[in-house]
C-alpha cells in the first residue's frame, strides 16, 4: 500500500497480481453485467492508485488497523454501489411503499405529500449523524441489493450481527427523523403517531434515494 502510494515502480502491478482477483469478486457482489463489472474494476484501480491533484493517490488512505483485501473490497464495493443499482432498488422500494401506503386514510397521503420536502431533509440530515459503518450497511443492504451474508462477507462478521446493525440504524434514523419533524412542524402527539406510520412506510425508500445520489 504504501509503495503504491509513493508511485514505487512495480507496485501497481503488484498491487493486480496479490488484489486485483478481490476488485473483481467485490464489484462482482453488486454489478450484475460483465462490461459494468470490468468498468468498476477499472475504475477501483484508477482511485485507489492514481494521484490526484489534491494529493497522493486514495491507497495512502489505508492506516493499516486490517487486512488490506478488506479495506480494498469495501472500497471496490462503494465504487460499484456509486455507478448505479440505485434506479433498480428505487423501482421495487417505490412499489413496496406503494402496497404498504394503500391502507392509509386518503388526508394522510395528503400529508405526506405536503411534508415530503421536510421528510427528506429529515431523512438526510439522521443520516449524516449515523456512524460511517452503520451508513456503508444500509447503503449495501437498500441500494446495492447486497444480502445479509454478502455485506456479512465484507465485514467479516456474521448475518445476525448485520441484522443487528441494520435494525440499529433504522431505528436511530427513525427515532431522529420524528424529532426533527416534531421540532419543525410542532406537531401533537397524536398527529405525529401518524407521522410516524408514514416514516416508516417510507423510510427505505428515501434512505435508498439518498445513498444512492451519495
Amino acid at each position: 500500500a504504501c509503495a503504491c502510494a509513493e508511485d514505487v515502480p512495480g507496485a501497481a502491478a503488484a498491487f493486480e497480481e496479490k488484489l486485483g482477483r478481490i476488485v473483481r469478486r467485490a464489484v462482482a457482489r453488486v454489478l450484475p453485467l460483465a462490461s459494468e463489472r470490468e468498468e468498476a474494476a477499472q475504475r477501483t484501480r484508477y482511485h485507489l492508485l492514481v494521484r490526484s491533484q489534491d494529493g497522493p493517490a486514495k491507497i495512502a488512505n489505508y492506516r493499516g488497523e486490517g487486512p488490506l483485501a478488506s479495506w480494498v473490497s469495501v472500497a471496490a464495493i462503494r465504487l460499484a454501489v456509486s455507478m448505479g443499482r440505485a434506479a433498480t432498488s428505487d423501482r421495487k422500494l417505490s412499489a413496496k411503499a406503494a402496497g404498504e401506503a394503500a391502507g392509509v386514510d386518503p388526508e394522510l397521503l395528503l400529508m405526506k405529500q405536503e411534508l415530503r420536502k421536510e421528510f427528506e431533509a429529515a431523512v438526510e440530515a439522521a443520516l449524516a449523524g449515523l456512524a460511517d459503518r452503520e451508513r456503508l450497511v444500509l447503503r449495501f443492504y437498500l441500494v446495492s441489493g447486497m444480502t445479509l451474508a454478502g455485506i456479512g462477507k465484507t465485514f467479516g462478521v456474521t448475518q445476525q450481527t448485520v441484522s443487528r446493525w441494520l435494525a440499529q440504524a433504522r431505528t436511530d434514523v427513525v427515532a431522529e427523523v420524528q424529532r426533527r419533524l416534531g421540532e419543525r412542524l410542532k406537531l401533537p402527539s397524536g398527529e405525529m403517531t401518524s407521522i410516524a406510520r408514514l416514516v416508516a412506510s417510507r423510510l427505505d425508500l428515501s434512505i435508498s434515494r439518498l445513498l444512492g445520489a451519495a
